[in-house]
């Protein structure tokens, strides 16, 4: 089992460097887990997470200097009963909202691993909630599933699994093999499809002004819909629940963007998001840091069809989730120094207009603590650059939660969450045939969304109720990872 690696690779170490230059920038990847039961205080939480944590070994790494070098060590000191902190709130759902917003903004202190749960409760007295949160240099986002079901995942831990016997060079496995060894073994095809890629990358995106300064504060808006609606979209129209929830995404953000914002439809002009693609070998599972990748991918945001949006969102995510594509970006991962890396994530920062996402991940377990169950898991991103907002998607316990991180100089302007959960359900609607005797066809995301902040000119769906989804099964079966 890989536990450190020699440094940080050219992602890490841009995470590092962004994080060095922009003081305010915060690189943190998490999710706040809402559990049912009476709070048990911090000194449970503390023993669970302290006899799990050797599941996840890489927990306990942390960033250090040998000579010249930035490199991942075990920290000798680590102690992980140090990284639960209490919060105590006062009554109501509304003091968990800003306790969430106020703790998106904190920094995580550097000379020890940088992860930390957050315990907040205190607003009911039959539920509370834990805030997981690690800096994005030691963990993507199949790490943080990794994390949360190694700390909190019902039933026996994963085993490790072994590098595979291949013939030499037919694999990397992030050891000591040449990193050229993927370049030899990429087929051209996958090549030229990524060298397009990335002349694509360098034309105008779709553009938006929204005429106020960003504030750098953030808050989380969210909402679910049933798991079935986004799989049977996309059983029907030959896509993945990944591909729904994207061009749901663009629908949403054509509803949600004010005329006044608006530019016009130029040659070349889409809205774009930066879709991560996992890398991580079976091996990998517990490796610190950043085995991931991203690709540019175009939401056909113009499109009038949502049908022909999910289409069109299909055949551009069919692309990149090629064996070669994979090693064309593992190739990148392992061969490209780190300035030409973070020179290209500088970049990718200066438009107010990109979107950063998770793609859709996916909790594999059921989790709790003790015997309290987790019943809703909302995953969290961060915001860079100019940036207006970041989207997550989160398959858990029979329902897609999806999830936006929102600069709050944005707080009057509308629910992005209730937005693209009502698009999720208009697509289902359009390809499912209803019946009266249908428990499926009652459904709206007024009875399954919820906002874990709500803003002030919130649609009606986002101030629905929540529902138990306790004794649901999560029927996703898509892959897990940013990738899925």
């Amino acid at each position: 089992m890989t536990t450190t690696v020699p440094n940080p690779n050219a992602v890490d170490g841009c995470f590092l460097a962004y994080e060095r230059d922009e003081p305010r920038f915060r690189p943190y990847v998490g999710a706040v887990l809402e559990v049912t039961g009476s709070c048990p205080g911090p000194g449970p939480v503390r023993e669970q997470i302290a006899d799990r944590v050797a599941r996840m070994p890489s927990l306990a790494c942390t960033v250090t200097r040998q000579g010249r070098r930035t490199v991942w060590e075990l920290d000798p000191a680590f102690d992980p009963r140090r990284h639960v902190h209490e919060i105590p709130v006062q009554d109501g759902r509304a003091s968990l909202d800003r306790a969430v917003d106020a703790l998106l903004g904190e920094p995580i202190g550097a000379g020890a691993p940088r992860w930390g749960v957050w315990l907040i409760h205190g607003y009911s007295p039959d539920r509370y909630a834990l805030f997981y949160r690690a800096h994005h240099a030691a963990q993507d986002g199949q790490a943080v599933l990794d994390a949360l079901t190694a700390l909190f995942g019902v039933g026996p831990a994963v085993p490790p699994r072994q590098a595979a016997e291949e013939a030499p060079g037919a694999r990397d496995t992030g050891g000591d093999r040449d990193p050229l060894t993927w370049v030899r073994n990429i087929p051209a095809r996958a090549l030229a499809q990524n060298a397009a890629d990335t002349v694509r990358g360098l034309r105008s995106t779709l553009t938006w002004t929204p005429h106020r300064p960003l504030t750098g504060r953030t808050r989380l808006l969210s909402a679910a819909v049933p798991v079935a609606w986004p799989r049977d979209v996309a059983k029907a129209l030959g896509a993945t629940p990944n591909d729904v929830c994207l061009a749901a995404l663009a629908e949403a953000v054509r509803d949600w963007v004010p005329a006044e914002w608006r530019a016009r439809p130029g040659r070349g002009r889409e809205l774009h998001v930066g879709l991560p693609v996992s890398l991580r070998l079976p091996e990998e599972r517990f490796a610190v840091g950043n085995r991931v990748s991203a690709v540019r991918v175009p939401l056909s945001y113009w499109t009038k069809s949502p049908a022909g949006r999910v289409a069109a969102v299909a055949r551009a995510t069919r692309r990149v989730r090629t064996e070669g594509m994979r090693r064309v970006l593992r190739a990148q991962l392992e061969c490209l120094p780190e300035w030409l890396v973070y020179r290209f994530v500088r970049q990718s920062c200066a438009a107010s207009s990109a979107v950063d996402t998770s793609g859709l991940l996916r909790v594999p377990r059921r989790l709790a603590v003790g015997a309290d169950p987790v019943e809703r898991v909302v995953p969290t991103l961060f915001l860079h650059g100019d940036h207006l907002f970041a989207v997550s998607f989160l398959s858990y316990q029979g329902q897609v939660r999806v999830s936006f991180t929102v600069d709050r100089a944005l707080d009057d302007v509308g629910d992005l969450a209730a937005l693209w959960a009502d698009a999720v359900e208009r697509l289902w609607r359009g390809i499912t045939p209803l019946s009266p005797a249908s428990p499926a066809s009652t459904a709206s995301p007024a009875s399954t969304a919820s906002t874990v902040s709500t803003a002030s000119t919130a649609s009606p769906a986002s101030t629905a109720s929540t529902v138990s989804t306790a004794s649901t099964r999560d029927s996703h079966a898509s892959r897990s990872g940013e990738n899925s």
